[in-house]
């Protein structure tokens, strides 16, 4: 009785690395058949990653696409805290400073008005660590008064990065009006439900 279960056993493992083996070889073939076919498959050589390289260059959006991101949520930001609506302020703010990071990433080093290259990072910190920390904090006190006040600060900051980068004509101001906002900045509407 031992000698059958030990035959039986023998003939499973043989039968199943037969199987394995065949399934494996088939699964081998299809996959190289299937690259055979495929005539994008081909091998990269150093031509075509150059022009895979330029038609990436071709279809990033510009640098300043990031900062015109910056000025509408700056701009929300304001309106939501004219508002009272501090949840939606904290929103704009964390959004504003996220593009600012995503500036610092596309554009680093930007020539200043000196023609040498500004290290962004260092002014975005500078503004992280100063003027966007002292509004998040006014945010979170819901400070109406001292919002307006820590804005401004903001703008001016905003100025002085700009000004730096070799850019003094884009001067930021308190707006006045936004655009057709989507967003309810009233934090009591109750419409839609």
């Amino acid at each position: 009785m031992a000698n059958a279960n030990w035959f039986r056993s023998l003939f499973l493992l043989v039968v199943g690395g037969v199987l394995g083996g065949l399934l494996s070889s088939a699964w081998n073939h299809s996959t190289a058949l299937a690259q055979a076919q495929n005539p994008q498959a081909t091998p990269a050589t150093p031509a075509t990653m150059q022009a895979d390289l330029m038609h990436l260059k071709e279809i990033v959006p510009p640098a300043s696409h990031p900062m015109v991101d910056v000025a509408m949520f700056t701009a929300n930001l304001w309106f939501a805290g004219q508002k009272k609506n501090w949840p939606l302020a904290n929103y704009y703010l964390g959004e504003m400073r996220n593009r600012m990071r995503w500036e610092v990433h596309l554009n680093p080093g930007p020539k200043g008005a000196d023609g040498k290259p500004v290290d962004m990072q260092s002014i975005f910190d500078g503004i992280d660590n100063g003027s966007l920390t002292t509004v998040k904090k006014t945010i979170e006190m819901k400070d109406s008064k001292k919002f307006v006040v820590d804005y401004k600060h903001l703008l001016e900051d905003c100025y002085s990065c700009h000004m730096t980068a070799g850019r003094p004509y884009l001067r930021p101001m308190v707006p006045v009006s936004g655009a057709q906002p989507i967003v309810n900045l009233d934090p009591d509407a109750t419409w839609p439900q």
